[in-house]
């Protein structure tokens, strides 16, 4: 068996794991997402104190909020599928 030259132990030492590619992956693309996830929790919570009773408005915002946590949702269900499956 051949050892590693000097270049590939530098490239191995630069490239994540498997597992940690995908998972920083995951984070990059779920980041947003969980950023305006955050900001409906706020509108809601807004929307609470100084409307209370207006039933569309939650509505629009649960419906919203449930449109990302879905996709999040899926995004890390593919990203663990990827990592248990090595790839």
């Amino acid at each position: 068996m051949r050892l590693a030259s000097d270049i590939q132990k530098a490239d191995a030492k630069q490239i994540q794991p498997p597992a940690a590619h995908r998972t920083d992956k995951f984070l990059t693309e779920a980041g947003p997402q969980l950023d305006d996830m955050d900001d409906i929790r706020r509108k809601l919570e807004d929307c609470l104190e100084n409307r209370p009773h207006d039933k569309t408005e939650i509505l629009r915002l649960f419906d919203n909020f449930t449109k990302k946590a879905m996709n999040v949702h899926g995004q890390s269900v593919a990203a663990k599928l990827d990592i248990k499956a090595g790839r």
